[in-house]
């Protein structure tokens, strides 16, 4: 070459470009003429970068180490093939460097052509027609890429790439690198998820993500845990966070709508309770990975969706590859609640009660039911029955011991299966998967079934710059349950025991019970005849849930660094709900006024019924459709190796439709064709005996229509300086139609900005060999925040005719607000990430504090038609940290431990409350009290027991001139915990998996079960109640050194003081003591999640069977639970009645 070529400087910048474009750019930036065959060079790309090089330093960079070689000669370069030996097959295994565990799902790529493939589950992989001298590079997240010349036969080891482990940050609007974003998130896999032993994802998340409260509410199947990210940001609007999958907002299958938007409430959102939440639809074998966003910087480009935190979910997709079928099955037995974890007295015990509660001349104030002690007390009396009759009866019905849990509740069975179909060629990868569970509930008649299929496609054209992918998914979900009444769990802890369920005949044995409406038919009746059997039998209800959805996402590099995002989401979801009581049940018979069957359809006693055939239904149907379309364009530069610019603008409408319907008809014909018999217009008035109009005619119906419509605006940009300094902007700008009165609140700007110092890559940190990463990160945010069911404008609902004026009525429901606007949250988050020994010790620590301007309520005289109304200025304050700390404390080839922990805590208080607090909203927590923190709840102060009588008395009863309840009460704590955390450990030798998952919450409170119910009779054990064995110490005559209260009397009730906001009143000394600090109890307590043991087949096994993987899993879920406080006696204070799900799982996953 001569000296003038060496001169000439070029410079360029490619990116995974073809050879044949980069010789004609050698060719525009030089003298030269590149000379080459076509079809030598054309499979071949090249990614580099070049400043003010010579010709052949260019040819270098660019040819590399593809199977090629070049010459010049003069102003020519001639480019040709390498004779090289071209392997037919090439067969090899990734490994991971740490434990020697196959890896699968690599990638393995050959450099400068498009051929790729990944590993199946025992980390083999297999290339074709590759040449001798050409090279593999092989990547998986998490692990440092390695690249290897190709041989016959490879063994390819992957280190784990500790700096950049769990490097994606999925956040809905793309990946970001995690050395690039400032925001605090916690990224889950799927393998570390318990997807054996539960049916939907949120349930799986408990223990697991710091900063997140998961709590179990129930122990029924097809029920959905309470979830709070970082406390709670808004009084009157739902707590939940937002879900999203695949990059598209989820929304509820019934709207959240509180009965009353002016309470407080710890549990407003307990409608979707059963009816499922956002993701209940989502089969949990389909996810890929699970991102919880916390902070403003992470959530803030959702604008007024994300105040509650965002979840993101990513669903699994196929790869290149041939086809793979892969099938998991769960076989899982549930453990019945019994009466030996609980307090409760058994039939000698309660019959040894009904015996000193007669010595000691105890009295009911109204009739009582004739079960029991009591009703063979009252026939021995009305000398029905003998003394010997009495004796042998007394004997019998204590050693009756009725098993109401045995009755009611079952070993349970459910069963999961899952099988997908993934595979494709490099252009065109398609992931099918089908899913059906059956999960039945330990109380019979609680039952889950779920059907889902998803198919997911994705296309890559023109050279993969266009990626375009297509996700269906169908769901059929149907959970049954309990209604009017009827509450297995509750029945069996508080029925007696000395009550039988059968005759000795085997039929169903009829016990009085009373109803909650005095009969029309029937003067002075008040009971009726209850079996749990039967009324289990007879009544119900039915959640039906049917969802498909598409969605449609494309991404198109359009430049070198220029990428458009397009995303089209249409999604349908109908939810119809039924509840049901036949005319056999108690229910209907309370309506009715008369047992079933007891008179004729001729006779004159059905004149007087207003319901004299069928019983009751009630029916909901919902239907939501949701429209989401987004336009973004993506920028991402790396300018001199040292400036990283990542932007990203877009545009995305969102249109939400919600129609729904109820209904509640009479006369309900079930077993006739589900028909509805004729019931009278009018009914005989029992007292006047006059005719008057039957309410039951016209049932009740409601309808809904309801119309969300959204656009937003937003851009975010990400700025990083060599890989040390980077800075986050964020904003978004949200029009919504719901504060239609005020056009200029029709508008709210949400923005975040973020930054961090990255320590570890600075150069004095290069001789720190113990440290691999430090991270110093910043952030503030601002929010808004939409309450869907608050509406500026008067709200009222039909009244029905007046019977006076015969005209319609109309019933007030809320005040208008024309000043309605958004609800506001500033967040400050300080956060720290760092890994040290090579990964063997990882921590992300951060701080936050949450200030929320929201919406609350306050009086209004009553002349206004309601006693509360909407208004702003309320402020909610969230602040505490949340901290994780992973450690591989063993890690050989063979043997690998690793612990994880984490922990948070979360206080809140609330300021500038406008609500005038009513005496039992500081009993049941709902108060709204400055300086106090959300759910804290007061107790009457207990004092001891009166010497002469063994009522209990309380402190500060004498208080005066109070300035409101709070003078006599005193603060029992919060029923939201604190302190939540979690503690997994994963032991692994060779193909055996052992793995611990704990769950703890610490800090909260709750109000231990009523030791004597106060709904009725004044909370005198009543004959067909059972009652705690604490009772068994109770005060019964002067003297008894004891703090359990007498049996109660009519008389004990007590004049509250009177204070500036409540003025005084006559209330039941027992029920004070049921709300007093002795009766309550710490809910701290630490629950073991789930414990498992797997083992992995190896491939000489594999081999024999033709499969890929075969694992056999073991797996417990909720095997044991240590509480705190002994005062519950074996109730479960996360739940509170309804104990949380005991079961054992066999899992058979298998891939061919």
């Amino acid at each position: 070459m001569s000296q003038g070529t060496k001169e000439k400087g070029i410079t360029m910048e490619f990116r995974n470009e073809d050879l044949p474009l980069l010789f004609k750019r050698i060719e525009k930036a030089s003298d030269f003429r590149v000379i080459f065959i076509y079809e030598d060079v054309s499979k071949y790309r090249s990614t580099g970068k070049i400043t003010n090089a010579s010709v052949d330093k260019a040819m270098k960079a660019i040819i590399g180490n593809h199977p090629l070689k070049y010459h010049i000669d003069g102003k020519f370069i001639n480019v040709s093939r390498k004779q090289v030996k071209m392997l037919k097959e090439v067969k090899g295994m990734v490994l991971s460097d740490n434990d020697g565990h196959p890896v699968p799902g690599a990638t393995v790529a050959v450099e400068g052509t498009q051929q790729q493939t990944i590993t199946d589950a025992n980390g083999v992989f297999n290339l074709s027609n590759v040449y001798e001298d050409m090279a593999v590079k092989v990547s998986f997240v998490g692990m440092l890429p390695q690249r290897k010349k190709v041989s016959a036969n490879m063994t390819i080891m992957l280190k784990d790439d500790f700096e950049q482990l769990s490097e994606v940050v999925v956040t809905g609007y793309g990946n970001t690198v995690k050395g690039n974003f400032t925001g605090a998130a916690t990224t889950l896999k799927a393998s570390e998820l318990n997807l054996e032993s539960f049916s939907s994802v949120d349930q799986m998340l408990q223990g697991l993500v710091p900063g997140m409260m998961v709590k179990q509410t129930t122990g029924m199947v097809g029920a959905s845990p309470k979830i709070r990210v970082r406390g709670t940001s808004s009084l009157l609007g739902s707590q939940n966070p937002v879900w999203v999958v695949d990059g598209v907002v989820q929304r509820d299958p019934q709207p959240f709508n509180s009965e009353e938007n002016t309470k407080f409430s710890v549990d407003n959102d307990d409608i979707t309770q059963l009816a499922g939440n956002a993701i209940s639809w989502l089969n949990p074998s389909d996810i890929e990975t699970i991102t919880v966003l916390k902070d403003p910087s992470a959530t803030a480009i959702y604008g007024s969706e994300a105040a509650n935190g965002v979840i993101v979910i990513t669903t699994k997709k196929a790869n290149s590859g041939k086809l793979s079928v892969s099938y998991n099955g769960d076989f899982t037995i549930g453990q019945r609640p019994g009466y030996g974890l609980y307090n409760q007295m058994n039939s000698q015990e309660i019959m040894q009660l009904g015996q000193e509660m007669y010595e000691d001349r105890v009295s009911y104030p109204s009739n009582i039911l004739p079960v029991g002690y009591a009703g063979l007390l009252q026939s021995y009396l009305n000398k029905n029955i003998s003394k010997e009759q009495f004796d042998s009866e007394y004997y019998r019905m204590s050693n009756l011991n009725t098993d109401w849990f045995s009755a009611l509740f079952r070993n349970s069975f459910s069963h999961k299966h899952n099988v997908s179909l993934s595979g494709g060629t490099n252009v065109v990868q398609n992931r099918t998967s089908l899913n059906f569970t059956e999960e039945n509930g330990e109380a019979k008649g609680n039952d889950n079934q779920l059907f889902s299929a998803t198919s997911n496609t994705t296309m890559n054209l023109l050279n993969d710059k266009l990626k375009v992918n297509l996700l269906l998914t169908g769901t059929y979900r149907k959970t049954t349950g309990f209604a009017y009444g009827v509450d297995p769990f509750n029945y069996a802890y508080g029925t007696s025991r000395a009550i039988p369920l059968y005759n000795a005949d085997g039929t169903l044995y009829y016990h009085e019970k009373w109803a909650d409406e005095t009969s029309t038919v029937i003067d002075n009746k008040n009971s009726y005849k209850y079996n749990i059997l039967n009324e289990r039998n007879n009544t119900g209800s039915q959640s039906i849930t049917k969802r498909w959805g598409s969605t449609l996402s494309v991404n198109w590099n359009i430049l070198p660094g220029l990428e458009y995002q397009g995303l089209f989401s249409y999604s349908s979801s109908s939810t119809d709900t039924k509840s049901y009581a036949t005319e056999r049940s108690f229910y209907a018979t309370s309506l009715r006024g008369y047992e079933y069957g007891a008179y004729s359809s001729s006779s004159q006693e059905i004149g007087y019924s207003r319901m004299p055939f069928g019983g009751l239904l009630e029916t909901g149907f919902t239907d939501i459709t949701t429209i989401t379309v987004r336009n973004a364009l993506v920028y991402d530069k790396l300018i001199n190796d040292v400036h990283r610019i990542t932007a990203q603008i877009g545009i995305e409408t969102n249109t939400v439709k919600t129609r729904g319907t109820t209904s509640k008809r009479y006369g309900y014909l079930k077993d006739r064709g589900e028909t509805f018999a004729n019931l009278p217009i009018q009914y005989i008035d029992l007292i006047w005996n006059e005719p008057e109009e039957n309410p039951f005619v016209r049932g009740e119906a409601t309808v809904l229509n309801k119309v969300n419509n959204k656009l937003s605006e937003y851009a975010i940009l990400a700025y990083t300086y060599d890989n040390r300094y980077v800075v986050n902007l964020n904003a978004r700008l949200d029009a919504s139609n719901r504060f239609g009165q005020d056009k200029n609140k029709r508008f709210e700007p949400t923005w975040s900005a973020g930054a961090k110092w990255r320590i570890g890559s600075e150069k004095f940190a290069n001789n720190i060999s113990w440290m691999n990463n430090l991270d110093i990160i910043a952030s503030y945010g601002y929010q808004g925040n939409s309450v869907e069911t608050v509406s500026p404008y008067l709200i009222a609902k039909d009244g029905g005719v007046n019977e006076y004026y015969n005209d319609y009525i109309l019933t007030i429901s809320s005040l208008p607000y024309p000043d309605l606007g958004w609800e506001k949250t500033r967040t400050y988050n300080f956060g720290i990430d760092a890994t040290f020994f090579d990964g063997r010790l990882n921590m992300i620590a951060n701080y936050f504090r949450k200030v929320s301007n929201v919406l609350t309520s306050r009086n209004v005289p009553f002349e206004n038609g309601v006693q509360k109304a909407i208004v702003g200025g309320g402020e909610i304050t969230n602040s505490g940290y949340d901290f994780v700390v992973n450690v591989v404390p063993i890690r050989t080839r063979d043997f690998s431990w690793q612990v994880s922990l984490n922990t948070s805590v979360t206080k809140n208080t609330l300021e500038k409350n406008q609500r005038v607090n009513t005496l039992n909203d500081y009993i049941n927590g709902t108060a709204g009290i400055n300086g106090e923190a959300y759910s804290t709840f007061y107790s009457y102060k207990f004092k001891g027991l009166n010497e002469s009588n063994g009522q209990p008395e309380f402190e500060n009863m004498e208080v005066e001139n109070g300035e409101d309840p709070r003078a006599y009460l005193v603060k029992s704590g919060k029923f939201l915990p604190d302190f939540n955390g979690g503690l997994n450990m994963q032991f692994k030798y060779k193909a055996f998996t052992l793995y611990a998952l704990f769950n703890i919450q610490w800090g909260g409170h709750g109000r231990l079960p009523k030791l004597y119910d106060t709904s009725s009779n004044y909370g005198i054990p009543t004959p067909e109640q059972n009652v705690s064995r604490d009772i068994i110490g109770r005060w019964r005559k002067p003297g008894d050194n004891t703090l359990i209260p007498s049996i109660p009397t009519s008389l004990a009730y007590i004049q509250l003081p009177s204070t500036g906001s409540v003025e005084s009143s006559e209330s039941w000394l027992y029920d004070m003591y049921n709300n007093s600090d002795v009766r309550v109890a710490k809910t701290d307590f630490i629950r073991c999640n789930s414990l498992s043991l797997a083992y992995d087949f190896d491939e000489r096994f594999l081999s024999k069977i033709y499969a890929k993987r075969l694992q056999l899993k073991f797996t417990l879920a909720n095997p044991f639970l240590w509480v705190s406080d002994s005062k519950w006696n074996g109730i479960d204070p996360e739940t509170g009645n309804w104990p949380a799900r005991r079961m054992a799982t066999m899992s058979l996953k298998v891939m061919f």
